[in-house]
């Protein structure tokens, strides 16, 4: 994009959050479910928002069914205690999840509760993604790395030196394209075949979140009370700069996103209870909702985890808690 066009796309994107600021309201959701008493340290939602793991404060990892909001299975890396839960996944076909602790990582079936392998990591786990039927892992670590780990066989295939802890991961189903964030304030591409840097995008302080669009073609990357950005995967060149609040006197930290299946729209959710459907070309808020929080306690929740529903329905988990049914 030339620069001419750049900065005439971040004027007009500055014009319409000004007017959006007086003019857009936050909605609440439609449904909500408690799938935690005092919190979460961790949660993901399959791709399709069926299905949800938490890893919960007080009661470790647990599989849920959100149509029925019924807990199917407990997950704990030991027996008869509860384990702190700090990374999880669940793959693409929804057939397979993981879960990460202190220096473990556990491969779960999804739909026996059955544990498929149980390794050892050479650090503690930050942030965990599968690829397709959980055959790999990228697993973002604290000593300075993210490794691309055989889930089922076992075996490290590649370790990506990032120079800082790996706050955040993700990759594409078919295992390509990696992306790290880390405390360094880099977002990294990965070529996961060879372990090369593909290109990196240093954002204004430690990364929040990252995200890869299923096909490949976008990456996201977030700075914590910083700024947040769209890149092409295929050039390397920014695209969108999405407002992370500067008009409000502060930034905020965008804590989760996933992109849409047809690359149109990114779903992002903030430490502030804030979820927003955002327009990938354009940076535009399409619309916004506000998590659920119950009376009597704490205000706000940090968004943990969001996914795309079916016919206009997306799905949310904030640290409180709750799982959140937006329309």
């Amino acid at each position: 994009m030339k620069r001419t066009v750049k900065k005439a796309l971040k004027l007009s994107l500055i014009v319409f959050c000004s007017a959006a600021l007086l003019s857009c309201s936050a909605e609440a959701p439609v449904r909500t479910a408690k799938y935690a008493v005092q919190g979460l340290y961790s949660a993901v939602l399959s791709d399709d928002g069926s299905s949800a793991l938490v890893g919960s404060i007080q009661h470790g990892g647990s599989y849920w069914v959100n149509a029925v909001n019924e807990r199917r299975f407990n997950w704990n890396h030991a027996q008869g205690e509860y384990s702190s839960i700090i990374g999880v996944d669940i793959d693409p076909s929804g057939q397979y999840a993981a879960t990460g602790g202190s220096r473990t990582l556990v491969l779960w079936n999804t739909t026996t509760g059955k544990s498929e392998g149980f390794w050892t990591t050479p650090g503690d786990v930050q942030s965990v993604k599968l690829t397709q039927n959980g055959d790999y892992a990228i697993i973002g670590l604290n000593d300075q790395t993210a490794r691309f780990f055989d889930v089922k066989r076992g075996g490290i295939k590649q370790t990506l030196r990032t120079g800082s802890t790996v706050r955040a991961v993700d990759i594409t189903p078919d295992g390509a394209l990696g992306i790290t964030g880390d405390d360094s304030s880099n977002v990294i591409l990965w070529d996961m075949q060879s372990g090369e840097k593909k290109y990196e995008w240093p954002l204004s302080n430690r990364i929040g979140s990252v995200a890869l669009s299923a096909d490949g073609k976008y990456a996201f990357g977030a700075a914590k009370l910083g700024n947040a950005k769209i890149w092409s995967t295929r050039t390397g060149q920014e695209l969108t700069v999405l407002d992370t609040g500067a008009l409000k006197y502060r930034n905020i930290t965008i804590s989760q996103a996933v992109f849409s299946h047809d690359d149109r729209s990114i779903l992002i959710g903030e430490v502030n209870s804030n979820v927003s459907l955002v327009q990938v070309s354009t940076g535009i808020i399409q619309k916004e909702w506000t998590l659920y929080t119950p009376k009597g306690r704490p205000s706000g929740a940090s968004v943990i985890a969001l996914a795309f529903g079916a016919d206009s329905r997306y799905y949310a988990i904030g640290s409180n808690g709750y799982l959140n049914v937006l329309e």
